[in-house]
């Protein structure tokens, strides 16, 4: 939590709205997978770093809502934004951070063939059609419900879709490989669709690839290769924390 802290009290005062005001912060939530529920991790979840971290720069109680749910697919937060109990919790929500979209693949079938870029990762290719749709669905529903002014979204992407690290190393070359591949095309799906929606994109595969001397990101990642460790939570708070300042 120091770190955190430390790195967003050397960012300027506060984020501003469309209207040029400062815009404070009061109610983060958070909605998506296993990632911002912090499976995996004994740990504070980035979400709750991130409302932490804003009080104290802010000077003022910040309300967490993680509404985050383990194996999520965007099929599955789509259902759950229709819920009342959703609904009414977003309704309050000016800050709403989103990690959605690696469920929506099978990682039984990343070796396969046709599941590589050599293939053009046609494997997945109606995955990634559907990912695009509904992620688009997500946001345009996610900023209906948005009613306090200066209200922002933000959509994180993945440094890997599976398991990365050590754990993914152990797979196999083509493991790698095809893993890259299809988080790098989930990435750029989901960047593509924050942009259409006006909502901001925040990049983890490049701070998790170039993490420390070596590049290597085991450390920041739970035993099971695939969640992030505290470390982990701790690296995806600041990039979010610092996307906020842009």
């Amino acid at each position: 939590m120091i770190a955190i802290l430390g790195v967003l009290l050397d960012l300027p005062s506060a984020g501003v709205t469309r209207s040029g005001t400062a815009a404070q912060v009061t109610t983060v939530v958070g909605l998506g997978d296993s990632v911002p529920a912090g499976s995996a991790c004994d740990c504070s979840s980035y979400v709750s770093l991130i409302g932490e971290a804003l009080a104290a720069k802010q000077g003022m109680d910040v309300v967490s809502d993680n509404l985050a749910t383990a194996g999520l697919t965007t099929q599955g937060l789509l259902d759950q934004i229709e819920g009342d109990s959703a609904r009414e919790t977003l309704l309050s929500a000016d800050l709403t951070i989103i990690t959605i979209g690696a469920n929506d693949f099978d990682s039984g079938a990343i070796e396969d063939d046709d599941c590589g870029p050599s293939a053009g990762m046609a494997c997945y290719k109606d995955d990634l059609v559907r990912l695009r749709v509904n992620m688009d669905a997500i946001l345009a529903k996610v900023r209906s419900l948005q009613t306090r002014p200066g209200s922002r979204i933000l959509v994180t992407g993945y440094w890997n879709v599976f398991m990365d690290g050590a754990m993914g190393r152990a797979e196999g070359e083509r493991y790698v490989t095809n893993s890259d591949s299809l988080t790098r095309a989930v990435n750029d799906t989901l960047a593509a669709s924050a942009q259409a929606a006006g909502a901001r994109y925040v990049d983890l595969y490049t701070p998790f690839k170039e993490y420390g001397a070596t590049g290597d990101d085991t450390t920041l990642l739970a035993a099971d290769g695939d969640h992030p460790a505290a470390t982990g939570h701790q690296l995806i708070a600041r990039q979010v924390l610092s996307a906020l300042q842009r």
